[in-house]
């Protein structure tokens, strides 16, 4: 499948099989949440990779929607400085990376909110000074192949142009 293809195609994974992710992918997934672009290269990212099953289970009760995560094979938590607005967005853009790499290495994922945020940093014994931004699932799918589109706004309906009201259509 072509790049394009593959981004469109990408989907959240919530099912997981028992099947380890091999280290070498792990650290594939890894490298391109570092190697993201941030604001100033400010790289304002720390990650904690979480594989132990017991720590999964234990780290999915912080989560209101976190079910899914006792059973994916390992998990990223990513930490930012609560400095500037941007670290958070710049902790998506690293997310994000980790989630198309995992998509292209045929791992799935899941970003996760961890609603109970200081109940999760004391558990992972983030200090005062950093803010949890996301927390991560992946794991090999057992959900099988995605059926159908996903449903989605237009883009007739989100789109302005030059200023905000002035709907634009592409012609599509």
């Amino acid at each position: 499948m072509d790049p394009y293809g593959m981004l469109l195609a990408k989907r959240e994974t919530r099912l997981y099989r028992d099947k380890p992710v091999p280290d070498e992918v792990v650290l594939k997934v890894l490298e391109a949440g570092r190697l993201a672009g941030s604001a100033k290269n400010r790289q304002p990212w720390e990650f904690i990779l979480i594989r132990d099953k017991e720590r999964l289970a234990e780290l999915s009760r912080y989560g209101q929607f976190a079910s899914h995560l006792p059973n994916a094979s390992f998990a990223v938590v990513i930490v930012t400085p609560d400095t500037y607005i941007q670290d958070r967005f710049d902790a998506g853009r690293a997310a994000q990376n980790m989630m198309l790499a995992a998509h292209i290495l045929g791992v799935g994922s899941c970003p996760i909110t961890l609603h109970d945020e200081a109940g999760a940093k004391s558990f992972l014994k983030i200090p005062d000074k950093l803010r949890l931004a996301v927390c991560i699932a992946f794991g090999y799918s057992a959900e099988g192949k995605p059926r159908g589109k996903v449903a989605r706004k237009d883009l007739r309906e989100i789109l302005h142009l030059e200023e905000y009201g002035k709907h634009y259509n592409p012609g599509f």
